[in-house]
């Protein structure tokens, strides 16, 4: 491998891996193995949503791959978001099965200092508007959004939010939710221990109803 430095932005497994392609290119080997496609965690028996939640963290590009989670919901879980035949506010607690999953997951998490268990989240707040978006031949739809905040269990009440933005779809006649996309676009406080200030790091994730 050449001496010297990486060069910019040159990760060290990144540099690894250039190396050993040249090296196989030098012994003219060729892969013997088939590129496989990620398997993605999905729910085991009845409904839920699959969560893909990135931190923009430019300094550790572990957290910019996207943690994957699935939570299974039960149809009381599913009824606060029945469909509106008027505009209804939505207080974003309901929520909490599955938003309380979107928080930088890996490595460097919020720890207790004496037991080094990672912080769940423990309160989501936020006020939801939930209202009808249109209708085609074959569904009903309906947008919500609003601002939620996450905080989580440590001592200091730690807390970060952003904007929750919905698309749900039902049957023609039918008010339960058929199929459930959205975002999340929010800003998550990061302490730099280092430099003695706070970054705030873009946190964005993904929701989709599983199955459709």
């Amino acid at each position: 491998m050449p001496h010297g430095s990486l060069g910019p932005g040159t990760s060290m497994a990144r540099h690894t891996a250039r190396q050993l392609e040249r090296a196989a290119d030098f012994l003219e080997l060729k892969p013997q193995t088939k590129i496989r496609a990620p398997i993605l965690p999905d729910v085991k028996q009845d409904r839920g949503i699959r969560i893909f939640v990135t931190l923009k963290d430019d300094r550790m590009r572990a957290y910019q791959a996207p943690i994957v989670e699935v939570v299974e919901l039960t149809p009381e879980d599913w009824k606060p978001l029945q469909y509106p035949d008027q505009q209804r506010v939505i207080d974003a607690s309901l929520l909490k099965p599955w938003l309380s999953q979107v928080y930088p997951g890996g490595m460097m998490e919020r720890t207790n200092l004496r037991t080094k268990k990672v912080y769940a989240i423990k309160n989501v707040a936020g006020k939801l508007t939930l209202a009808a978006a249109g209708v085609d031949n074959k569904n009903r739809y309906a947008l919500l959004r609003g601002t939620v905040r996450l905080t989580d269990e440590g001592e200091d009440d730690f807390s970060f939010e952003g904007v929750l933005e919905l698309v749900l779809t039902y049957d023609i006649a039918g008010p339960e939710v058929k199929t459930l996309r959205g975002v999340f676009d929010g800003i998550y406080p990061r302490h730099d221990r280092m430099h003695h200030r706070t970054r705030n790091l873009p946190l964005e994730a993904a929701f989709e109803s599983r199955p459709e």
